[in-house]
């Protein structure tokens, strides 16, 4: 999992299933609870969310927004070859589904099925999957770590381009009219703390008006660190565009690293 394009997951299921297409997310040290985690804003579109974890009792967690009526579908993957291929059940990270409603669904490991995903050319393993009618609101999805791992949660799969947002939720009651856009943080991310987070330790930028955490995509970016690197601490929207004008692809990639709204 150490790819980012790996993380797109341009799934190829074993069989006569076509390929999906999952949008990724990569999931910050930061966030430690579903409060504090990205939230999809429909569910119901494929995700790739990515969690990495460095020893036992670390926990990331998400949130997926759905609509009564909707299909609930997750699936839990890690790379097929070491270390993640060589734990046992019990050391792999645990996944806890909480419904808005109703006891918390933790997930079962009852398959260990390979597929060879193309894009990214690696082998990965379906270690559980899980479908139901969702209910409407909002599921946390809350990852602990048993030790050193990294696995995908695949959430949704309508191949569509999907929403991320960290902060608070939007709420209905609090904008009736539902036509502005929300945004991620009340008051947003100064152009003082993206020129503070300046180098690949920390590497923030600013793109068309939103601030990214672009530090995981340094060396997963297939045209090289010194791209990235480039942009850490600036104003990056020329940049960015003159490299990929309106490719959908690289804006879905950066999709995933988004912290929230320049001030």
């Amino acid at each position: 999992m150490v790819k980012f394009l790996a993380a797109l997951l341009a799934v190829m299921v074993i069989g006569s299933e076509s390929a999906r297409a999952h949008q990724p997310v990569v999931l910050l040290d930061s966030d430690t609870t579903a409060a504090k985690g990205p939230l999809l804003v429909d569910g119901t579109v494929s995700f790739a969310v990515r969690a990495s974890f460095t020893k036992s009792g670390q926990t990331k967690a998400f949130r997926a927004q759905f609509k009564s009526g909707d299909q609930l579908s997750v699936q839990y993957l890690i790379v097929d070859k070491k270390p993640e291929n060589a734990l046992r059940t019990s050391s792999l990270p645990s996944l806890v589904i909480t419904p808005p409603t109703g006891s918390p669904i933790t997930i079962k490991f009852d398959e260990r099925t390979k597929f060879f995903e193309p894009y990214g050319r690696v082998n990965y393993l379906y270690l559980a999957r899980y479908s139901d009618l969702a209910q409407a609101g909002i599921y946390n999805f809350t990852i602990t770590s048993k030790s050193k791992a990294a696995i995908t949660v695949a959430v949704g799969d309508k191949e569509i381009f999907g929403d991320v947002l960290r902060g608070a939720a939007p709420t209905p009651a609090a904008t009736p009219t539902a036509t502005p856009t929300p945004t991620a943080t009340t008051s947003g991310y100064t152009m003082a703390q993206v020129a503070a987070n300046n180098s690949a330790k920390s590497c923030w930028a600013a793109i068309e008006g939103s601030v990214y955490n672009l530090t995981n995509w340094i060396n997963s970016h297939p045209g090289g660190t010194g791209a990235i690197i480039s942009l850490c601490g600036t104003e990056a929207t020329s940049s960015f565009k003159g490299r990929h004008g309106n490719q959908s692809r690289p804006a879905a990639q950066l999709s995933g690293y988004l912290l929230g709204p320049l001030a």
